[in-house]
């Protein structure tokens, strides 16, 4: 008798979607790296939108689905591809935060620095007001 999945359909039938979903998950990662690799954070954005959608309907799908020998190794090495791409995407996000992080502290910075040399500059007095100085027009 073929084992059937929560949702009625046959086990066999269900294994290739559920490759096909970590195969698309594999490609989304790809997608990320490269836009990580490209300093381009709103495509990654992107491309990490699709990833979630793809991992909320593969969950959905692989719920009490049990994969075959060939299915699991196949899943295993999806999987372990897209762990080393997720890695290199965390490491390079790591050091945008820290670009980030310098950048918004020089602006701090600078911002502090502004304050400080305008309280301390002569108040400038209207035009108006301004008395000439002998000799001068």
């Amino acid at each position: 008798m073929a084992s059937v999945h929560a949702d009625g359909a046959p086990v066999r039938d269900l294994q290739p979607v559920v490759l096909a979903g970590y195969a698309a998950l594999l490609r989304h990662c790809a997608q990320m790296l490269a836009a990580a690799r490209a300093d381009d954070w709103a495509r990654l954005l992107a491309y990490e939108s699709a990833y979630v959608d793809t991992v909320e309907r593969l969950g959905h799908i692989e719920a009490g689905l049990n994969l075959d020998a060939a299915g699991q190794q196949s899943k295993a090495e999806l999987l372990e591809r897209i762990l080393e791409h997720d890695f290199e995407i965390r490491e390079r996000l790591l050091a945008r935060r820290e670009e980030l992080g310098r950048l918004i502290s020089a602006a701090e910075r600078g911002h502090v620095a502004g304050r400080a040399y305008r309280s301390q500059q002569p108040l400038a007095l209207p035009e108006e007001y301004a008395e000439p100085l002998p000799g001068m027009p």
